[in-house]
């Protein structure tokens, strides 16, 4: 059942099969300075702007605004949906929270100070519970399950959702908020819950008869 469900939404789970291999390899080849600094170090006012507006895709408030304005799609107003949704909800939210709690680890203007990162003067400079990043978790669980409700000959969205998914990742990093490991782990619970919630609510709905 999973192996078919990869397949069948092979557009974003291959290239975040790829960023597991090399942002893996970066993680155990590289510090998490020198990964934090490749991107913070490099900015401009044109992409303190981009990164800002990627960055909100991953916020819990943004997330559930579209969840719920899917709603008004005829084709998505099924229990299948709804419940799934729902759930998603949730299981994003609450991890997040205690793993937080659980590892407090520092944020990079903690580690480095304030004067040597980078950031935005319309952001709240964080400093606390860095791991994992709630964006990235929140906007590759996000852009995933957006994955899922896509038509069969339109899948190919998939790839650009991953792109979305990815940039901000990176946006946390540019914006001077999260670490690497941060981000990488952060995408990976992300899939792992989406994909776990869809399975688990259509094997529910199918048993009962439910769509």
């Amino acid at each position: 059942m999973l192996l078919q469900h990869v397949r069948q939404f092979i557009w974003f789970y291959l290239p975040f099969l790829l960023w597991m291999i090399f942002g893996g390899l970066a993680f155990l080849l590289f510090s998490q300075e020198t990964l934090f600094y490749v991107v913070n170090s490099r900015h401009s006012l044109l992409a303190d702007r981009i990164m800002t507006v990627l960055s909100a895709y991953g916020r819990g408030d943004c997330i559930s605004i579209v969840l719920c304005s899917l709603i008004l799609v005829p084709a998505l107003r099924t229990k299948f949906y709804i419940l799934s949704a729902a759930l998603f909800g949730i299981l994003t939210s609450v991890p997040i929270y205690y793993l937080k709690l659980i590892f407090a680890h520092p944020r990079p203007i903690s580690v480095f100070g304030l004067d040597k990162v980078h950031t935005v003067t319309w952001l709240e400079n964080l400093h606390n519970n860095s791991f994992p990043s709630g964006h990235t978790l929140g906007a590759f669980g996000f852009f995933l399950f957006l994955c899922f409700w896509i038509p069969k000959k339109q899948q190919i969205w998939g790839a650009f959702f991953f792109c979305l998914a990815l940039g901000v990742g990176v946006s946390r990093l540019y914006l001077g908020q999260h670490f690497f490991k941060d981000i990488y782990f952060g995408s990976i619970f992300g899939v792992v819950i989406s994909t776990g919630i869809y399975l688990v609510c259509k094997h529910f709905i199918a048993s009962k008869h439910y769509d």
